[in-house]
């Protein structure tokens, strides 16, 4: 049973909120939160941008490490936005950009050179590629085959930090690639990661239009459809991020392989990042919209919020590097029982869409 209740909390992204919970409140809240993640998400890309090109403009060691830590400051909201999906949204809808952001695992060999293979990739096929632009990019984008990705943000980490073979440490790429008459090909690998970037740009910049208040674009209709439906699509962002995509595909798939090549920013080694932040992201609904006043069944939101704290407890104590923890017994337990504490997160939000009536098939 929907009911009214008083939030009062502070968001991290500068918003204040203090009002009487309803759905609606709910659902505006949802919107400037998915907004204020996105804008946010935008503004460190343009940062990592300019460290990008002030790298390729001087590379060296300094200025690759700058723009490696700008692509991590870069991850960090966007990780936090992927809740944000799985209701055909302007980041999954058929014309959406995800894949073209955030694809992986990512094939390696089809970008640039490997061990034993120095001649591959599009950056070193000049005959087939010889002007590498936006739209050759976007177009090569898992071409014949869902591994072949060209553009996002695995990309821009594969050409920072080149192939992890090591156990300890992430990938080591050399400034030297980029520097030319030592790289081979290292105008064109300039060139292909510049592109990378200001394509992720881009596809951003989208996703800030499309909920940018007070404008005629998707936010304008979500915050205007059914209340139902809108919390519908705002618990199944929650509910397939913690019980299917985060917990499954990124998680329990690695576990189960024990396969470096299934973690998610396996170049970086910034995997254990990645999965707090993805956690992080059902959390802030939680704590920014109010959507747990709306039910009188205290002792499911309780029970929620309980969940909630002790998989973030969770998350933080795992081991670092992930790629290494999927091989550590005692780390894989660890692992396991975080993933099956996100299941049973799942299985209490899928019950909290049945309370407020707009249940979610899970």
């Amino acid at each position: 049973m929907i009911k009214k209740s008083i939030l009062s909390i502070s968001l991290g992204f500068g918003l204040s909120i203090s009002a009487a919970t309803t759905t609606q409140t709910v659902i505006n809240n949802y919107a400037d939160l998915v907004y204020n993640t996105y804008s946010d998400s935008l503004d460190r890309a343009v940062v990592l941008q300019e460290d990008v090109e002030f790298f390729i403009s001087n590379p060296g060691v300094m200025t690759l490490e700058m723009a490696r830590e700008s692509w991590k400051q870069a991850r960090a909201p966007y990780g936090q936005s992927e809740v944000f999906r799985f209701y055909n949204g302007p980041i999954d809808s058929d014309q959406g950009p995800e894949g073209l952001l955030n694809a992986w695992p990512l094939d390696e060999a089809y970008i640039d050179y490997v061990e034993g293979a120095p001649n591959t990739g599009i950056v070193n096929n000049v005959a087939d590629y010889p002007v590498i632009t936006k739209d050759l990019l976007s177009s090569l984008n898992e071409l014949n085959g869902e591994k072949n990705i060209s553009t996002g943000y695995h990309a821009i980490e594969f050409l920072l930090w080149g192939q992890d073979l090591s156990a300890t440490g992430p990938g080591n790429r050399s400034y030297t690639d980029y520097v030319i008459g030592l790289g081979q090909n290292a105008q064109r690998r300039a060139t292909y990661l510049s592109v990378a970037t200001d394509l992720l740009i881009d596809h951003l910049q989208t996703l800030v239009d499309a909920w940018e208040p007070n404008k005629n674009n998707y936010r304008a209709e979500f915050v205007a459809k059914n209340q139902k439906e809108a919390l519908n699509n705002i618990l199944a962002g929650m509910i397939y991020m913690s019980g299917d995509e985060l917990s499954g595909e990124r998680m329990f798939v690695a576990w189960e392989t024990m396969g470096q090549e299934d973690e998610h920013s396996c170049f970086s080694d910034m995997t254990h990042m990645d999965i707090q932040w993805n956690f992080w992201g059902v959390a802030n609904i939680l704590r920014a919209t109010g959507i747990l006043g709306l039910t009188e069944n205290t002792v499911l939101s309780d029970a929620i919020n309980t969940r909630v704290a002790k998989i973030n407890k969770m998350l933080a104590g795992l081991p670092v590097p992930f790629d290494q923890a999927i091989l550590d017994e005692n780390a894989r337990v660890d692992i396991l029982a975080s993933i099956e504490e996100m299941e049973e997160l799942a299985i209490e939000l899928v019950e909290l869409s049945e309370e407020l009536e707009t249940p979610v098939q899970w």
